[in-house]
């Protein structure tokens, strides 16, 4: 049956798309593409959970296969006019990610978390360097480069491939319904993880401009970043005090209020130069540890999230860029297992270092192989920073992106089944339905 519906919705959007005059998306198009994602990557959840994979897995594939990668149904200026819904969606899910991170609860992995970031995250930094150094006769863009200015490059590149994705992290937690020492040590760890990532990239980016004589630009660069940090927590813990103050004072309503904080996060946020992540991720940390609203606001946040989750990844999966992989395949494949060898065996000599729990030990390392979101971000901005070669370079990002973000949530998943800390599925756009 959800075959069937999709071919169905296939075949329609085909029909509707014939009639369209040009690949201008306007208003009209944007809501096709809206509704035609929404519905079809929801049966494409359905199909995927039926054969015991990731819900997100369905939505991520169904974006690659209709979107510009695949058949074109959506086209690329389609994907693009939804880049506000994208960065509403990237807003709810940081929002829930906030409420989920209780000091209370988090204080105690503290030894935990810090041997996972030095002997996961730092030490896979440096193991993804070497092996960036070692492939760099398969990238054409290293030959031009002096060697302080290739080690400068590589430096920033093992950086961003090194990110993590809350938005999976979370989605994945949601779907399933897990809770435990895995599932809280790994949000707390990915939440942490990708901060640890923007300062390392404003510092590794910063240090790549000025071996390349841009010391200026270098400095700019430097406060962009600074600014799109600090910024971030601040006006993410106003918003929290905000979000506090509306649940004392009103009361009703909140659902119909955090979309309206959602869409300012996005699109006022985007345009004052900050990260819609960071400032929902700090509003929601505000409202759980600084109030008694927790809890409400992580109940409230429940009636949009599937519809958020299956919008956000069907995009992700939209924006994947076929023509990457095509060309940066063969150094993406051993860039990603590198990556992948640096995070599993590292975060698991660190957890058991530290003291961890032993399903913490086993299983902590795959929650930090999904990627999206940051690491496309740094992709693009790296494109910007270095404009002499970010193209290619960004490109080989991307291609290893495509590969965790196809791959990585499949791991994940299989590893909160094996822990125990799995729980009912939500297979509904109402928080209370049954799974099916």
């Amino acid at each position: 049956m959800n075959v069937l519906m999709l071919l169905l919705l296939a075949a329609l959007m085909h029909a509707t798309r014939s009639f369209a005059v040009d690949n201008e998306p306007g208003s009209s198009g944007m809501s096709l593409a809206f509704g035609f994602l929404l519905v079809s990557g929801y049966y494409a959840g359905r199909m995927m959970a039926h054969f015991g994979l990731p819900k997100l897995t369905g939505y991520l594939v169904i974006g690659v296969l209709v979107g510009p990668p695949g058949l074109g149904l959506v086209s690329r200026a389609m994907v693009e006019s939804l880049s506000l819904v994208n960065g509403m969606a990237i807003a709810m899910i940081a929002l829930t990610a906030g409420t989920e991170l209780d000091l209370a609860r988090i204080r105690p992995l503290a030894r935990t978390l810090a041997g996972i970031t030095a002997f996961g995250i730092i030490a896979t930094i440096g193991l993804i360097a070497v092996a960036i150094w070692i492939a760099r006769p398969l990238l054409p863009f290293f030959a031009p480069l002096s060697t302080a200015e290739a080690i400068s490059v590589t430096l920033v590149l093992a950086v961003v491939m090194a990110a993590q994705s809350p938005a999976i992290v979370v989605a994945l937690g949601d779907e399933l319904r897990a809770d435990g020492p895995l599932a809280r040590t790994v949000l707390a760890m990915v939440v942490l993880g990708d901060l640890l990532i923007i300062l390392l990239f404003a510092i590794t980016s910063t240090f790549a401009r000025a071996t390349f004589g841009a010391s200026a630009h270098a400095l700019q660069t430097l406060a962009t970043l600074s600014w799109e940090i600090g910024g971030s927590l601040f006006v993410g813990a106003v918003l929290g005090a905000l979000v506090i103050l509306y649940l004392q004072r009103v009361k009703v309503d909140a659902a119909l209020f955090l979309l309206a904080v959602a869409f300012s996060v996005a699109e006022i946020g985007g345009r004052l130069g900050l990260d819609p992540l960071l400032v929902a991720l700090a509003a929601g940390a505000v409202v759980r540890n600084a109030s008694e609203f927790g809890d409400e606001l992580h109940h409230q946040l429940q009636f949009p999230a599937l519809p958020v989750y299956v919008l956000f990844f069907c995009l992700a999966g939209a924006t994947l860029h076929a023509e990457v992989w095509a060309i940066m395949w063969l150094p993406a494949i051993i860039l990603a297992a590198v990556r992948a060898v640096g995070l599993l065996a590292g975060s698991r000599l660190g957890a058991r270092l530290a003291g961890a729990p032993p399903v913490v030990q086993r299983f902590v390392g795959y929650g930090l192989l999904p990627q999206a979101g940051l690491a496309q971000a740094l992709a693009l901005l790296f494109n910007r920073v270095f404009p002499e070669f970010g193209v290619e370079a960004g490109s080989l990002v991307l291609a290893v992106v495509a590969l965790n973000v196809l791959i990585s949530p499949v791991a994940y998943r299989a590893a909160l089944a094996r822990s125990g800390e799995v729980g009912a599925e939500v297979d509904s756009f109402r928080p209370t339905a049954t799974s099916d």
